[in-house]
Parts: structure tokens; C-alpha cells; sequence
């Protein structure tokens, strides 16, 4: 949100509220707004710390899907892991060379080299490529391996600018959009005195092709190197000079700042284009390359329309923007603050007469999701709090824009979604902070608190239009079963009436690839925000399929289970072996053009390369037979 607009919004609250601006102690009797009601009466533990995720949870998996060999198990592997999750991609990690060469495309992370790498494993690799496979290695260097990759030397950077992707056959596969070609690595401050050290890494001098990718001073960031075997198979070297990894945790962990020059409503792919190179080059060396698309039911965009209800008449106007929805027949989802306590940004407008409007909004079909308590910008800086905190005896004050008092995290996050629970009798499962105020330990206390999915960073902020797995304290050792869902438009940013072709451009750059579109409307009018939104949802009508968030969240986490358990070959047949631990409907898989589907899960429908899927779980087989694309 801009804040220059919700500081005014909040000034237009004080003009109504002097006698709050004048004393910010003021006592206001929470406890009439519920009567009676106390709680959450249990105790949310919050945790210690936790140990490192291991890769045994990624081990399992299929010898043609993508071989990710870790050279250094303490690296930010889970970049890749989360990102191969979001945008599709089989994955099978491994740590022992025999199993590694199984496969046809294989990633060697975080490094290839001589002094980190016995001569048996390098002189492996280089046959393997030989053979006619792939691989692509990170900070390769010395090892006597600059032939195999292309390359005469490398060079160690300390701080590198950007990486841009230049034209090739293989760029061509997945640039489809100008902002998808160059990777910032650095800040883009215009401040001088802004912290902007560039990311560190490796160039490579000399390249005997032409580069997949440079860094700004046009030195080589990806070299491609090829071989072709008597059959006329071609094998591939790809040399990567910077940690794609850590740069993809560090983007959704919201660590990058002004590594873009638009805060909200545009599109950021950067990295989502890393990703897509990495697919681009398991689709070339593996010839029954297999992949998950990130949108359900054949469709190539999921958009989510949800409201931030965080004022006076917010609550009120929910009623129209619903109505609207049901109109059009697609579900909202509805963030709600639990403002019991009158202060420098509102009069409370959360009490015992809200349970009429929400359980109408749960009657049209939308979902009720917490934006928490005090919708202070000070989020980020609340101490943690016990885990104990109950309403009525939580009593948030905001005194201004950038204090308030008597408010914890915890607290935020355990009484907003205790209250909304009480008043609907519906479990709560997501998550918004106000001005997306983003703590470090947000996702820890998220679970502590019984959440699943959050929406509390921008799409431009995380750098993806997909969403991810959380990390605990936004960092880059353990993982949580908990997903962000990224905003992707917010109408404080705009002029709403008059963007509707920049975000339909916008729908349609993120639809090419296949995507996440989530849409932050405030309710505190209507007139031209739900208007727009209405012309919205007829433009993309029959282009788009629209969710809640829980919805799309619980199919998203269905589909974060998946893998490819094997697949077994004949001359004129594939039988491909997928393993769902949930029940997961309308997952679209891409196919290589040869496969034609003979069947296996009911309700499967091929269109072209895509087979949309039946609902299915556990174990579940697919036959295909091969055919002249």
C-alpha cells in the first residue's frame, strides 16, 4: 500500500476521533463489543529453534526427472526445491554420483570444483556429457573442466550488477516477455548512499559458444557447451556463475531491497525466468520431460480476488462487492480486521453485530481470512509476545503511524483469528498483515498460530508470480509446510478506472508462462473500485479461473506433494507412476508432443501437450502411447 494514501486515511480518522489524537491512553471497553467471550483459551507454543530440513523429505523421485547432486548439503538447495516446486519442475535430489548419473539431466549445486571434487567424479561428468546428457554446474572451477564447459578461465566477482539472457534457440523457449531477459543482482537505489553490493559469484573468460546469459559488463554469466555422440545425440554443459539458489530464497524470503523499480502492479519474473532457463534445458536433454503446471484445470491463470476490510465502513460495503461476485459467479476472499478498540487510525467497527455480515459472505461463497487486530504499520517491530495473549485483556493502541502500544505479534495473530472464528464457526487459515508489515519470525508464529497460508509480501517484492514455501524467519535453513501467495495488484497504487488495460496486460504476460494473478481491493468504497473489478472479471472471463485463497492454497498444497515415483519404458509405451498425498483434482500436466493418453485416472482429458487430470491420490498410473507429434 502506499502510505502516503492510508497515512491520510488515517488523518481522515483522527479529524472524526480528535479526542483519540489528544490522549493515547484512552480507556475504550473492548470487552462490550463481545460480551462474555474470552480467548483463545489455549496456549500457542511458540518454537525454539528448529533444525535444518533434510534432503530425505526430496529423495524420492524418478530417475528421468531433473537430478539435483549436492556437492554441499549446508547451501541453499531449498531455493531450488521450492522453486522447482512452484513452477513445476520433477526434481530428485541426491548425494551419491552413481545415483546422480541415472539421471539425463543432472545439476551439480553449489559448486564444481577441482579442489572440492575427486578426479573419478569430474572425469564422470565429463563422460556422462559426452554420452549425450546434460549438465548444468554452478562456480565451476579448475578441475581441468573449462573444456567440457566452453570456457578458458574463470574469474571470482565479488559483486555483480545484473544477468541478462541474450537470444537463442534455447531463450526463446521461455522469453516471451522483455521483462523476463534481465536478473538484477544489485539495488536499483537511485540513493547514493543506499547499500547496493551486487550479489557475488563467477564470470567465465572466453566462451567457445555464445552465452547464455551476461552479467552487465559483458562478461559471461551461463555458458552453454555442447557434444554430439555417434547417434547424433547431443550432450550439453551449462556453466552457471552465480547462486541461483540463494538468490531464489532471498527473493521469497523478501531479503532483496529495490532490486526492482516497481513496489506492486507490474511484472517481475526475475525469479520465475531463472526457473523457466532451468526447465528450458531439462526439456531439451530429457526426452520424456514430464512437468506440473501451476494452474488447475487446463487454465494458464489463477486469479485471486481479495479484499482488505480495515475501516469504518469497510464492513458495510462488503455486502455490494460480494453481491457483485455472486453475480459473476466467482468467490472472494475477504481479510477482515478485528478492530474492537478505538484509536488513532478508526473508530472499532469489529463487534457482535459483524457475525450477520461475515455469515453472509460465507453464504455467497466467499471465505473469511485475519487482518489482524491493530492494522499497525509497526508489525514488523511488535515483540513476539507469550503465545497467551486472549481477548478482551489484548488491548492494541495505535497512537500513530508509527507507534502503538500494548500490541505483540502473537497477539495480532491469535485474537483476530479466535474472534473470527467465533463469530462465522468456520476455520480460519490465512493471513494479511496491515501495509504488509512483515516480521522476520512471521512464518514460525504463523504456524504457532494455527495458520496455513499467508499474503503478506508483493509479487514484485518476492520476484515471482507463483507462490512458494516459507521459511523459518525468513531465512534459509528449515522450511515450513506454509505457502505465501504474493500480491500482484493493489488498487492504493492506481487509478483503478484507468489501469484496466495496463493489468490485463499485466494478466496476460503471467497467463503465457501459466501463473498466479492476486488482486488487493480495499472495501472502503465502492463506485469505481468495484466497477473496475467487475470489468475485470468480464475480461478475463473464460481466460482465468478464479479461487479463494484457501481453495486455490489447499489445491496448491495437494499439488506441493506430488512427484514422479518412476517411469517405466517400452518402444511404443510410457507408463508414468505419480504419488499425491492429498487428494488433488484438475492438476494439468505438460507432455512431451509424442505422448498420447490411453488412460488411467477417470476423468482425464488430453488437449494437445496438456492432460488435464481426474481427482486422484496416493498412488495413481498413467499409460500413453507414442505417436508422430
Amino acid at each position: 500500500m502506499t502510505e502516503c494514501i492510508r497515512v491520510w486515511k488515517c488523518c481522515l480518522s483522527c479529524l472524526l476521533l480528535p479526542v483519540l489524537i489528544a490522549c493515547s491512553d484512552i480507556q475504550d471497553d473492548s470487552s462490550s463489543a463481545f460480551p462474555g467471550l474470552q480467548g483463545p483459551q489455549s496456549v500457542s507454543v511458540i518454537p525454539g529453534p528448529l533444525p535444518r530440513s533434510s534432503i530425505q523429505t526430496y529423495t524420492n523421485g524418478s530417475a528421468d526427472s531433473i537430478g539435483l547432486y549436492l556437492t554441499d548439503e549446508s547451501a541453499s538447495w531449498l531455493g531450488l526445491v521450492h522453486g522447482f516446486k512452484s513452477i513445476g519442475l520433477p526434481f530428485r535430489v541426491v548425494t551419491d554420483l552413481s545415483r546422480a548419473l541415472e539421471h539425463d539431466v543432472l545439476i551439480v549445486y553449489p559448486a564444481l570444483t577441482g579442489s572440492g571434487s575427486s578426479a573419478e567424479t569430474l572425469q564422470s561428468l565429463a563422460a556422462h556429457v559426452r554420452a549425450g546428457n546434460t549438465v548444468m554446474a554452478f562456480s565451476v572451477i579448475g578441475g581441468g573442466m573449462q573444456a567440457l564447459f566452453g570456457f578458458e578461465d574463470t574469474v571470482e566477482r565479488r559483486s555483480l550488477d545484473a544477468v541478462t539472457f541474450q537470444d537463442s534457440e534455447l531463450s526463446s523457449v521461455f522469453l516471451l516477455h522483455e521483462a523476463e531477459r534481465s536478473i538484477p543482482l544489485e539495488s536499483l537505489s537511485d540513493d547514493p548512499n543506499a547499500v547496493g553490493a551486487g550479489l557475488p559469484g563467477v564470470s567465465y573468460s572466453a566462451p567457445r559458444h555464445p552465452a547464455v546469459a551476461l552479467y552487465g559488463d559483458g562478461s559471461a554469466a551461463i555458458t552453454h557447451n555442447f557434444f554430439s555422440t555417434e547417434s547424433g545425440r547431443l550432450g550439453h554443459a551449462y556453466a552457471i556463475g552465480f547462486d541461483i539458489g540463494h538468490y531464489i530464497l532471498r527473493a521469497h524470503n523478501g531479503r532483496f531491497t529495490q532490486f526492482t523499480r516497481n513496489y506492486v502492479n507490474a511484472y517481475q519474473p526475475k525469479v520465475d525466468s531463472l526457473l523457466r532457463f532451468i526447465a528450458a534445458v531439462y526439456q531439451q536433454g530429457e526426452s520424456d520431460a514430464v512437468m506440473f503446471e501451476p494452474v488447475p484445470d487446463g487454465q494458464s491463470l489463477v486469479v485471486l480476488l481479495t479484499h482488505d476490510v480495515d475501516y469504518t465502513d469497510s464492513l458495510l460495503n462488503t455486502a455490494a462487492y460480494a453481491q457483485a461476485e455472486l453475480a459473476q459467479s466467482v468467490p472472494a476472499t475477504y481479510f477482515i480486521q478485528t478492530k474492537y478498540i478505538s484509536d488513532y487510525n478508526d473508530s472499532r467497527f469489529f463487534d457482535e453485530s459483524s457475525a450477520r455480515r461475515l455469515q453472509d459472505l460465507l453464504a455467497k461463497g466467499m471465505e473469511i481470512a485475519s487482518h489482524s487486530v491493530a492494522h499497525s504499520n509497526e508489525f514488523r517491530s511488535m515483540p513476539v509476545g507469550s503465545g497467551a495473549e486472549q481477548y478482551p485483556d489484548y488491548q492494541p493502541f495505535v497512537f500513530d503511524f508509527e507507534t502503538v502500544n500494548n500490541a505483540t505479534i502473537m497477539g495480532e495473530l491469535r485474537v483476530s483469528k479466535f474472534l473470527l472464528e467465533q463469530v462465522t464457526g468456520h476455520p480460519v487459515k490465512a493471513f494479511r498483515p496491515g501495509h504488509l508489515s512483515l516480521p522476520e519470525q512471521l512464518p514460525e508464529l504463523l504456524m504457532a498460530s494455527g495458520y496455513r497460508y499467508s499474503s503478506s509480501i508483493t509479487a514484485n517484492e518476492a520476484l515471482t508470480h507463483l507462490p512458494y514455501k516459507l521459511m523459518v524467519s525468513r531465512a534459509y535453513d528449515t522450511e515450513l509446510d506454509l505457502y505465501e501467495f504474493p500480491v500482484t495488484i493493489e488498487d492504493e497504487q492506481w487509478r483503478l478506472q484507468e489501469s484496466l488495460p495496463e493489468v490485463l496486460a499485466l494478466a496476460e504476460a503471467i497467463g503465457a508462462h501459466g501463473g498466479l494473478m492476486n488482486v488487493l481491493i480495499h472495501t472502503d468504497t465502492t463506485g469505481d473500485k468495484l466497477e473496475f473489478q467487475q470489468r475485470l472479471v468480464s475480461a478475463l472471463d473464460g481466460q482465468a479461473v478464479f479461487r479463494t485463497v484457501g481453495d486455490f492454497a489447499d489445491w496448491w498444497a495437494a499439488r506441493d506433494s506430488l512427484y514422479i515415483s518412476s517411469l517405466e519404458k517400452s518402444d511404443n509405451r510410457r507408463l508414468l507412476h505419480l504419488y499425491s498425498a492429498a487428494t488433488i483434482n484438475g492438476l494439468t500436466l505438460t507432455l512431451p508432443p509424442q505422448w498420447r493418453f490411453e488412460g488411467g485416472i477417470d476423468g482425464s482429458v488430453q488437449q494437445g501437450q496438456r492432460l488435464v487430470l481426474g481427482a486422484f491420490s496416493g498412488p495413481a498410473q498413467l499409460l500413453f502411447s507414442l505417436r508422430e507429434p
